[in-house]
């Protein structure tokens, strides 16, 4: 995403691999911060997931901003926490760009819980993330 290299159809129009720039879904121009935070069901998938990132840095929801979907440089202490929420905002972007805008908050919970059990199968877990991630198991 940083580089701007993911396939939308402003993109693929550019290198006239699609017919048109807009967006299958809503016919807005198809950008990848609109793909991500506006289309469908984006804006209540990216509320939960920014208030998954809250409860991992113990804040609230509305002082995580949308650009660390577009430039991750955080810098957070201890580095499992910095991995827990680099690894959440991977998989809201891979939620969101690999599957349909109308898909719910409860399937992107699924999603978000059968990433983190396989993540969870590894022996090298607590060095990466540590116990972060359970709070996507705890209630809404």
């Amino acid at each position: 995403m940083i580089h701007d290299i993911f396939p939308t159809n402003v993109r693929l129009h550019r290198i006239r691999m699609s017919p048109t720039d807009t967006c299958e879904d809503c016919d807005c121009i198809d950008s990848i911060g609109r793909r991500l935070t506006e289309c469908g069901e984006g804006p209540t998938t990216w509320g939960w997931t920014k208030s998954i990132i809250g409860r991992i840095l113990r804040t609230t929801a509305t002082n995580i901003p949308d650009q660390w979907l577009v430039r991750p440089q955080i810098s957070l202490w201890p580095p499992q926490r910095q991995r827990a929420v680099l690894w959440v905002l991977a998989r809201y972007f891979s939620f969101r760009m690999n599957h349909p805008c109308n898909l719910t908050r409860q399937d992107l919970m699924d999603f978000m819980r059968r990433s983190k059990w396989k993540l969870y199968q590894l022996s090298s877990r607590p060095k990466k993330v540590a116990n972060f991630l359970t709070v996507i198991d705890t209630p809404y």
